[in-house]
């Protein structure tokens, strides 16, 4: 499997069939710590950053094998600024996944047992070898069981969530919120700044993921007298033409009748889509966890509701699997947005370029949300622009207005936001709070525009 990087100084080796990548900041980041812990002696620093990267490499492996164990052909592994993780080809079931999880902990505690079993055979003689014992326990231990506190995105907050299952995720949320909160007001009163500025960022990210994440809200079961012929088929037909509460009664007509097996996870998978298209995400992941035996899940439908769902991380291996599956336009297209999200640009770049697409401006837009995640402004404007000359979208042109200001191009996003206007763009809001536009907007003839097309 892919693990590119985006920065040409990063160190690719392999462990076995296990590719690794180290990114530069990992170092940067790691002796940072080391300087912060007050250790005035490089040596010290220099052994702190070795303990880290050995540790941490450890514990990425124990995700790693762990995942190959239960079916994963490979797992990459990443080492970056504040730790690392472990992309396995493929999607696991959900205990598989809470295995999985639990292994990298597990092989840091055995780590640091090793170690206390060698300082009692084999007891440090200098100075410098007391330190390297003593930060071996620190990274193995300390760290280890902080890791397994009940907050995402430790692993202790995701083997919650993979224990509770998806339709109890806000339940994991607030216990992140509140164990996080905690941990931050001990850390305050220890007046260890930094660790508490961590654990206060993951309590405010849980509390941001609380208010958009939603409680399951199962489809009622629909009674049925008679069998109605080709419910299946009908429900499909039924739900691409909008109607939704029509698909969802043809569905669980389909799926009464359905004998255990294929038919049953068809009609499943179905029922699943029907609560995507109702916003309701997480009754969709319900449907899906029924499916039996797991891996007979549509990686596609596994993916669409994890990113609905607002957990990217989740879907970006289902997504990869449906594109060796059922490669479509759609499909792709959510490849590559999931592979932006997880910053893996070069990937994303590849998989938009080597798909035969029928809509080039399809394929420009998701080459223009890349150039974007580069930093690229003036690609991104390019691309956008080129998408709208295709299609007219009203939005094309707004984005190509937006990141020829955000290179600095005024006169173009001024053309540019005139063109988006011209085309119907109306989400004036996003205009009036977008910062790069604010020399645009202060144009007189785009003020006077934006001013006569307020309500």
């Amino acid at each position: 499997m892919s693990t590119d990087s985006s920065s040409p100084f990063s160190w690719h080796f392999n462990l076995g069939r296990i590719p690794v990548v180290v990114e530069p900041s990992f170092w940067l980041i790691t002796a940072m710590f080391g300087l912060y812990g007050q250790m005035d002696d490089w040596r010290r620093v220099l052994s702190w950053v070795a303990v880290c990267f050995v540790s941490i490499l450890l514990h990425e492996l124990g995700h790693a094998l762990m995942a190959m164990s239960l079916g994963c052909d490979v797992a990459g592994i990443r080492l970056y600024a504040f730790g690392g993780l472990t992309y396995p080809d493929r999607m696991l079931s959900r205990w598989r996944d809470v295995a999985v999880t639990a292994a990298g902990p597990s092989a840091g505690f055995l780590f640091g047992g090793l170690m206390i079993a060698v300082n009692h055979f084999v007891p440090p003689q200098t100075p410098l070898a007391h330190t390297i014992f003593r930060q071996l326990m620190w990274v193995n231990f300390g760290w280890g069981i902080i890791n397994l506190l009940p907050v995402l995105p430790l692993d202790g907050g995701q083997i919650l969530r993979g224990v509770l299952g998806p339709t109890r995720q806000r339940l994991t949320l607030w216990v992140g919120v509140i164990f996080a909160g905690a941990v931050t007001a001990l850390f305050l009163f220890l007046r260890a700044f930094f660790s508490a500025f961590m654990f206060g960022r993951m309590a405010y990210d849980c509390w941001q993921a609380l208010s958009v994440t939603r409680d399951v809200k199962p489809l009622p079961p629909v009674q049925t007298a008679e069998p109605e012929p080709e419910a299946l088929a009908r429900g499909w037909q039924a739900l691409r033409s909008g109607q939704e509460t029509e698909a969802a009664r043809l569905a669980h007509l389909a799926l009464s009748s359905a004998r255990p097996g294929a038919e049953t996870n068809a009609a499943r998978d179905l029922l699943a889509w029907v609560a995507l298209a109702e916003g309701n995400p997480r009754a969709a992941l319900s449907h899906l966890e029924k499916v039996q035996p797991p891996q007979d899940t549509r990686p596609f439908s596994w993916a669409m509701a994890y990113e609905a769902a607002g957990l990217p991380d989740r879907a970006l291996a289902p997504a990869l699997a449906a594109l060796e599956r059922e490669p479509s336009e759609t499909v792709v297209a959510l490849a590559v947005r999931l592979l932006v999200k997880a910053r893996r640009l070069e990937e994303a770049e590849r998989t938009a370029r080597d798909f035969a697409w029928k809509s080039l401006a399809r394929r420009d837009a998701l080459l223009a949300d890349i150039a974007v995640a580069r930093g690229d402004f003036d690609a991104a404007a390019a691309l956008f622009a080129a998408t709208f000359e295709s299609t007219g979208r009203a939005e094309e042109a707004y984005q190509a207005a937006l990141n020829h200001a955000r290179s600095a191009q005024l006169e173009r996003a001024a053309e540019w936001l005139k063109r988006a206007l011209d085309a119907g763009y109306d989400d004036l809001e996003a205009v009036g709070l977008e910062p790069a536009l604010a020399p645009v907007r202060s144009a007189p003839e785009i003020a006077a525009r934006l001013g006569q097309r307020k309500p």
